[in-house]
């Protein structure tokens, strides 16, 4: 009876998984490269480990929701709301990429970074196939901070192009010019879809539920976008393409870090409206990684200024936001343990086999943590 309570509520949590858990794989892998830049190469590679089995874990269960729940997951794949949460597969793919190539790696990185090539085609074009054919809900109801996830996928392919080119002499000026491809390509999108967002801000009603994590990735595509640049112009031999781009690469690099800052105090303020005026309940959700993700990739961006400009700024700051970003994941990660044990005592106790589940893992409420 017990085996048959855990299963159901097993499963049930499976049935309802939030479509961006792969958040928590691109918040890890991109503590480990900012811990990795902050020479704590002991706590990178423990977090680079953990990175791993993340993905693994997740794998093997949207597997499961894939086998199980076709129907759900088709009709996340075709809600506007939910479908770009998938986006987080290609970013923690690419983000793990990236610290296996800083780490000197080939194979690994070159096995990920083309696995992260085709599911960003796929769902790239699966995306845009969706808004275009079936959507008929306006931009307020549609358009999210999630949506940008897609942007951070592109950024990762620039990284994991310009770090492979530095490891691959052979085919060195092909991934350069990729690299550049899928650097200037995410900066387009980023400026499409942010003036969605932003219009949705300025000119619609937002309730305190409306304002979700994922919209800090208003801030972290920024910095994937900053960090993807700073590789760019670090390439030790340019092709002469690059090397004519470079003052473009410069030049927006700095612009789009000087955006990504913008929007700090801006989310502070959203938090503390949200969670301290308006009395918004505080408890774990998966969508809470999104903000996890956006302050290590912000502290990655300020070691590579850093190495770029060596301004002493950002060598005071940049280990400062590497812990900050670390206590964050401390904290979401505390919150995920302490749920699963919160719906394991409930399951135990003799009336928990009456309630309906609610998944042994967290509640995943769709519309409080509609990413």
């Amino acid at each position: 009876m017990v085996q048959s309570v855990y299963k159901t509520a097993w499963l049930a949590w499976i049935q309802q998984l939030y479509t961006g858990y792969f958040a928590c794989v691109m918040a890890t892998g991109i503590i480990s490269v900012a811990l990795l830049y902050n020479r704590d190469f002991l706590l990178s590679n423990i977090f680079w480990a953990i990175g791993g089995v993340l993905l693994l874990f997740l794998l093997a269960i949207y597997l499961v929701r894939w086998v199980r729940f076709p129907h759900d997951v088709l009709s996340d794949a075709t809600d506007p709301t939910r479908l770009f949460g998938y986006f987080t597969l290609v970013a923690a793919c690419g983000v793990l990429a990236t610290r296996a190539a800083l780490a000197s790696w080939i194979v690994i990185p070159a096995i990920l970074t083309t696995i992260t090539a085709v599911l960003w085609l796929f769902f790239l074009y699966w995306a845009f196939a969706i808004l275009i054919f079936i959507n008929e809900r306006p931009i307020a109801q549609s358009v999210n901070g999630a949506w940008l996830i897609a942007i951070v996928g592109t950024e990762s392919l620039a990284n994991t192009w310009v770090l492979l080119a530095k490891l691959n002499g052979g085919l060195m000026p092909v991934l350069q010019f990729l690299a550049y491809t899928f650097w200037t390509f995410g900066v387009l999108l980023y400026l499409i879809f942010i003036t969605f967002i932003v219009f949705r801000f300025s000119f619609s009603r937002l309730r305190p539920t409306d304002l979700t994590p994922p919209y800090w990735i208003n801030m972290g595509a920024m910095a994937i976008t900053t960090v993807a640049g700073v590789h760019l112009l670090q390439t030790p031999q340019p092709s002469p393409f690059l090397a004519g781009m470079r003052p473009y690469i410069e030049g927006f690099t700095i612009m789009m870090w000087a955006w990504g800052t913008w929007w700090i105090p801006l989310l502070v303020m959203i938090g503390i409206w949200k969670y301290g005026i308006t009395r918004q309940p505080l408890c774990y959700e998966p969508a809470l990684w999104s903000i996890v993700f956006p302050l290590g990739m912000y502290a990655t961006a300020l070691h590579l200024l850093d190495q770029l400009l060596g301004l002493g700024f950002f060598s005071v700051v940049a280990p400062t936001f590497t812990w900050i970003a670390v206590a964050a994941w401390v904290m979401v990660m505390a919150g995920w343990l302490y749920s699963v044990q919160r719906a394991i005592t409930r399951l135990r106790t003799p009336s928990g086999s009456h309630n309906s589940p609610d998944g042994l893992i967290e509640r995943d409420n769709r519309r409080t943590q509609e990413i």
